[in-house]
């Protein structure tokens, strides 16, 4: 792994026709973490992407890209169920119409796209409409984490042939190593039903996540000694953390990036 430059993106390690890309998982899993690198590692190789953030609680992505700004997300204009049901197929039939990939985080707990996605059939829409759908499924080291997704994709409104199943490693507790700490999920026997359609992928730990939000980095600007808010790059280390982290990211995403927006 080349931990000293920033692995650069081919112009072929993405899909060949849009993407509706989806999470799904409880709250502070990291599917905010996951979905902010898609949509940085798209928009670094110069490929439109839409952001759009339909949680009715806790809307951390717009947090990331402010409603408004260039490239922010989109918002809900309300947040009665019938309200965000009706955003949805809004922004999903203008990124198909204008066959532009889209990031759709819905928030953890939340029974609209549930409800919605059984009405409108998100997965064949996307389909019929020459858009790849790209089911994300994040979890910690917890059986609930796991509980919680294969209940989703056993719903199945939105079980796609392609989906990635996030490991997030920053989670295990401090002082405990990540080797094993997802060994419950491999050994559950539910396991093999999802395992037929999802590709499992590891998100690694980033140790100066906390501050490079507070300077308003971006993954590669904190790599790259870019000025943050406070006027001051993040320190060499600090760097060399974001450089490490985009680095695995890459590896581990190897076998599925085709699969990304």
């Amino acid at each position: 792994m080349n931990i000293h430059a920033i692995e650069e993106i081919k112009d072929a390690d993405h899909a060949s026709r849009p993407v509706l890309a989806i999470c799904f998982g409880r709250g502070q899993t990291g599917s905010t973490t996951f979905l902010d690198f898609i949509i940085q590692r798209a928009r670094r190789a110069g490929r439109a992407i839409t952001v759009a953030d339909g949680d009715r609680k806790k809307p951390t992505l717009a947090g990331l890209y402010p409603p408004g700004e260039p490239g922010g997300a989109l918002r809900p204009r309300g947040k009665n169920i019938g309200d965000v049901m009706e955003w949805v197929t809004e922004v999903t039939s203008e990124a198909a119409a204008a066959q532009t990939s889209m990031v759709l985080d819905m928030g953890a707990g939340d029974d609209v796209l549930e409800l919605h996605g059984k009405d409108l059939n998100l997965q064949e829409f996307c389909v019929a409409s020459g858009v790849e759908p790209l089911a994300i499924y994040t979890i910690g080291p917890q059986v609930e984490d796991f509980d919680y997704v294969m209940g989703v994709y056993e719903d199945g409104y939105f079980r796609s042939e392609r989906a990635l199943l996030v490991l997030n490693e920053s989670l295990v507790p401090l002082g405990k190593s990540a080797g094993g700490m997802f060994d419950f999920v491999y050994s559950d026997p539910r396991f093999e039903r999802i395992g037929e359609t999802a590709k499992v992928v590891t998100m690694p730990k980033l140790v100066c996540m906390d501050a490079m939000r507070k300077e308003r980095l971006t993954y590669y600007e904190a790599a790259e000694g870019e000025r943050g808010q406070s006027g001051r790059p993040m320190i060499m280390g600090q760097q060399f953390m974001a450089k490490s982290w985009l680095n695995r990211m890459e590896e581990n995403l190897a076998s599925v990036r085709k699969w990304l927006p």
